[in-house]
């Protein structure tokens, strides 16, 4: 009797550690919200290695879950979808400019993260997104001192940007 105890009490504690596909201090108050996600974010590391890229790549995601940003080589655009802590961001589309191996590779790790369902915590001024291959952490850009993005206002982009329909 006493091993059933002791058994059952172990899968107990087994179980309940292993439940959770959520980070370390992510739960349930940390659920993913729009308002918490519709902000600017500047990419600062990939798989714990600091960004260097010339152009730090961004991510912004409006009220409306409309998607825009920068992938250190390309920009790109489309809706974001958000489902209890997973985040999407479904019909992603880009320019398709050659740039250097270095940031081509980037954008490939960048786009594949942002383009399939990922885990996803928002923590004070930070945004960690993380698939079965890499995790993605973004700083969220202080609005207030951040520049215009000139190339949504670009005739290339597409009238929706000019009008100012993604903000």
């Amino acid at each position: 009797m006493k091993k059933h105890v002791l058994m059952a009490v172990m899968l107990a504690a087994g179980l309940t550690a292993c439940s959770s596909g959520n980070y370390a201090g992510s739960g349930s108050s940390n659920k993913m919200t729009t308002s918490g996600v519709a902000q600017e974010w500047q990419l600062t590391m990939i798989d714990q290695q600091a960004i260097s890229a010339e152009g730090s790549p961004t991510l912004k995601v409006n009220k409306d879950m409309d998607v825009s940003g920068y992938t250190g080589c390309n920009r790109y655009f489309g809706n974001a979808e958000l489902n209890s802590n997973r985040f999407k961001i479904a019909g992603m589309a880009s320019t398709k400019m050659a740039c250097s191996s270095d940031s081509m590779k980037l954008e490939q790790t960048m786009s594949q993260v942002l383009s399939e369902w990922s885990d996803a915590t928002v923590r004070d001024n930070t945004l960690l997104l993380r698939n079965e291959t890499h995790t993605l952490v973004f700083t969220q850009i202080n609005v207030a001192n951040s520049v215009a993005d000139k190339t949504l206002k670009s005739p290339v982009v597409g009238s929706r940007f000019n009008k100012g329909e993604v903000n």
